[in-house]
């Protein structure tokens, strides 16, 4: 009763997040419009996003940091890709036999997929520097999704790793934070495409955190 209270309780959050990105978006695509990115490329909240972008311009040792710290959330996400399809291997090729945490993880990876797809053929802004798609900043929804699923997994590490969960679990933290900032001092996005990002992801989120409280406790099913 208490995890599934508490797990509806997160799917409850990731709900209102999910609106509050909605709701942001818009404001993005509306508010204080002006002609001031790259190439005359019109961009919501202009004196916000202006007023940031000329205190700190473009800073190639953070956005190469950014870079690597991409690669790293995509060498996490396609281990755990392996690890899911050993498990469907294992399985014997049924999705209903296989850990649900699995199944969950790969369907929260999917639909961060499909968002990053989404925004790039509904381009809300461009980027300061260059006329690329750059709302949501889709290298902090990767770092934010990722590494945080990675969290989520070591949960069900044996408990002889304890320390060593704790120790992965606390770098991952340091890669989510670390990619927000340094992206963000990296000049390639506006201040409100962070933010749109940090909304997004966090609905993301707390939507498979909520769904592994009801569902991912359940191991295989026999039979």
């Amino acid at each position: 009763m208490r995890h599934e209270k508490q797990g509806k309780a997160l799917l409850i959050i990731g709900a209102v997040l999910f609106a509050a990105f909605a709701g942001f978006t818009y404001l993005v695509m509306t508010y204080d419009k002006a002609p001031v990115g790259f190439e005359a490329s019109e961009i919501g909240f202009s004196h916000i996003n202006v007023r940031f972008h000329n205190a700190f311009g473009f800073n190639e040792g953070c956005y190469s940091l950014t870079e690597y710290l991409g690669y790293i959330c995509l060498a996490v996400a396609a281990a755990n890709a392996v690890i899911a399809l050993s498990d469907f291997i294992r399985a014997k090729g049924r999705i209903r036999r296989m850990h649900r945490r699995y199944v969950l993880t790969m369907v929260f990876y999917a639909v961060v997929v499909a968002f990053y797809v989404l925004f790039e053929f509904f381009k809300v802004n461009y980027r300061p520097i260059a006329m690329e798609a750059s709302y949501p900043s889709s290298h902090t929804m990767l770092g934010l999704c990722v590494m945080f699923s990675e969290i989520a997994l070591l949960h069900y590490s044996p408990r002889r790793l304890h320390f060593w969960v704790i120790i992965f679990q606390t770098l991952c933290f340091v890669c989510m934070a670390a990619m927000v900032v340094f992206r963000l001092l990296s000049g390639v996005h506006w201040i409100t495409d962070i933010a749109g990002s940090i909304l997004l992801s966090g609905s993301l989120i707390f939507l498979y955190w909520g769904s592994l409280v009801l569902y991912g406790r359940h191991h295989r099913h026999h039979g």
